[in-house]
């Protein structure tokens, strides 16, 4: 029998993985800050007055179902850029490289920014669980909505034929007409994002 001074680090490690998705962390610490994408570019869209909200979506190149969404999402960027919310897709892998990143954003025409979160920093500051996963936050870092992108997945491997909601559009919608979505969250279904305890 395992002694309580071994059990201890066990139950620490399960409560971290298992932190209630719908709290998050403290809003002071979700600042957007500054992004500097794969190409290397910086960007600081909070600073911008044209910027009305931005949209970090944790993507990952394996990940079936974040690949699917592929398309959809880039139909979502062309469709809200122009009225000024700003898409990122960030990928939190720490082995990542961005060779292989910019080859998958060829393949699958990504417009967006793309960003390697290696160190998994966004992550773990948004507390992004699953790719795909969309979080949407106002310049100062208020969060308006995390979750899906819809509902054609209703559990992973159990795909609708067509979406029935679409969340992540009636989020964005609902903050161009100035009103707080909804669903401010809904359960993401994708590949789980595994956050390395020491990065």
């Amino acid at each position: 029998m395992r002694s309580r001074k071994e059990l201890f680090p066990l139950a620490l490690l399960t409560l971290l993985l298992f932190v209630n998705p719908s709290r998050g962390l403290p809003e002071q610490d979700l600042s957007i800050g500054t992004i500097v994408d794969i190409e290397g570019i910086v960007h600081n869209p909070a600073n911008s007055p044209k910027t009305v909200a931005v949209v970090f979506v944790y993507v990952d190149i394996t990940c079936p179902i974040a690949n699917f969404y592929q398309p959809a999402l880039r139909r979502l960027a062309e469709t809200f850029e122009p009225k000024g919310i700003r898409f990122y897709q960030v990928h939190p892998d720490p082995d990542g490289q961005k060779d292989a990143l910019a080859e998958h954003a060829k393949a699958y025409a990504v417009t967006s920014p793309v960003v390697l979160d290696a160190k998994q920093v966004l992550a773990r500051r948004h507390d992004a669980k699953v790719t795909p996963e969309a979080h949407v936050f106002l310049a100062d870092g208020s969060r308006l909505y995390r979750g899906r992108i819809d509902n054609t997945y209703a559990t992973y491997g159990k795909r609708r034929p067509e979406a029935t909601s679409h969340d992540l559009r009636e989020a964005l919608q609902s903050t161009l007409a100035g009103r707080k979505p909804a669903k401010a969250v809904t359960k993401a279904v994708g590949c789980q994002i595994l956050i390395e305890l020491h990065p």
